[in-house]
């Protein structure tokens, strides 16, 4: 349970479950250069007709935030982005 009082969050007790992962692919404009390979939670890259593509799993919602957060900081414009269920993390 998390409550919000004050503009503040206060965590409760909460129950881990298992949680689907994520397979994302974004595209954003132009080419990325080596230099950013691993850089997005080590998503891959692929370059086709001047755009770059950034796929791979991811493990939830916010790791794929992480990584929009990681791209909007950079300034880079994102033209797709895609995502469907992974598999099932244990643990």
């Amino acid at each position: 349970m998390i409550s919000v009082e004050g503009g503040r969050r206060r965590s409760g007790v909460r129950q881990t479950r298992r949680v689907a992962g994520l397979h994302c692919t974004i595209i954003v404009s132009g080419q990325l250069g080596e230099q950013f390979e691993g850089v997005f939670a080590g998503l891959a890259l692929s370059h086709e007709a001047g755009n770059t593509g950034i796929c791979g799993p991811l493990s939830d919602q916010a790791e794929l935030q992480g990584v929009l957060r990681q791209l909007f900081d950079l300034g880079l414009e994102i033209l797709s982005i895609s995502t469907h269920p992974g598999e099932m993390s244990h643990g």
